[in-house]
Parts: C-alpha cells; structure tokens; sequence
C-alpha cells in the first residue's frame, strides 16, 4: 500500500481490540485463556493445568520423601510437610495420594472461576458455593484420604514434640 492510500480518508480505519479490556470479556474469551487472572495472565487453560500437573507430581514426591527422612531430619521434614499442606490440602485433604491429574483439573477449575468473576474468591467460598459437587464425580464428598492425613499429622506432632525435646533439654 502506498503513503497516499494509508492517509486516504476513504481507506477504513480499524482499532485494535485491547484484550485486556472488560468489553473484550465474553462467552468465547473464557475458552482461550486466562486474561485477568494476577498469576496466571495471558496463559492458556491447558497450560495452566500441565504446569500445575507437574508441580503437584514434585510436591508429592516431596512429601512422601520428607515422611520417610523424618527421623534423620525431623525440622527440615517439618517444615517441608506444613508449606505442602498449605499450598495443596486445601483443595484435597488426600492431595499427596490422590492423581496429579484430577487436583490440577480441581485448581485450574477453580482458577477460571475466579478468571470469571474477575475476583480472588478464597477456595472454602467456592467449596461452600457447592461448585464441587457438581464437577468432581464424587457428590462433594472428601476422597477417603482420611488415615493418611491423620498419619501425616500424627508424625508431624511427634516431630514437633522431639524438637521441642531436644531444645529445651539441649
């Protein structure tokens, strides 16, 4: 196109569509990715959900080897347990045992959720919604991870009792 075509008045004048704009938000923008979203901004869903796959898959090696090393290193154990509970067993209390899979699913459908209403809706106010029972197959039921959490929590206490021993008697 030549300087004199571009300058024409007669030539249409189109603006670019601003992604981040509310009025770009729409039925259809909700399938392509995240676009408000503070951590997951200008990613796709199903990147999102590979990312979170994999980051689960290595926390749950970590806290299967933070139980098995806890006796050699109680404080590290310790502390590597309470930060993995944090970040994951609000989602699952049985998330070290359960598919790396189906807890990324759970997250990334959270995530649009909170993408959706432009809002950072805590986890127990979506549970409470009743958002879960729908889409995890399960009524809304809590997996059967029960024991296994008791058991994580029970070697934790017993640790922490042995730390606390060990310091106050030196």
């Amino acid at each position: 196109m030549s300087n004199q075509e571009l300058s024409s008045p007669s030539a249409p004048v189109t603006t670019p569509v601003e992604p981040e704009r509310p009025a770009d938000i729409g039925a259809t923008s909700f399938d392509r990715g995240f676009i408000w979203h503070p951590d997951y901004k200008g990613k796709s869903f199903q990147q999102v959900q590979r990312d979170l796959q994999q980051e689960i898959g290595r926390d749950q090696r970590s806290h299967h080897l933070a139980l098995e090393g806890a006796e050699q290193a109680e404080h590290d154990a310790l502390s590597t347990i309470v930060e993995l509970e944090r970040r994951w067993g609000r989602y699952d209390f049985d998330w070290a045992e359960m598919d790396s899979a189906a807890l990324a699913e759970r997250v990334v459908t959270f995530e649009r959720e909170r993408e959706k209403r432009r809002e950072l809706i805590s986890f127990d106010d979506y549970r409470a919604s009743g958002a879960l029972a729908g889409g995890d197959g399960e009524g809304g039921r809590q997996t059967g991870g029960l024991p296994i959490r008791l058991l994580a929590l029970a070697v934790v206490a017993i640790l922490a009792l042995v730390l606390i021993y060990v310091l106050v008697n030196g």
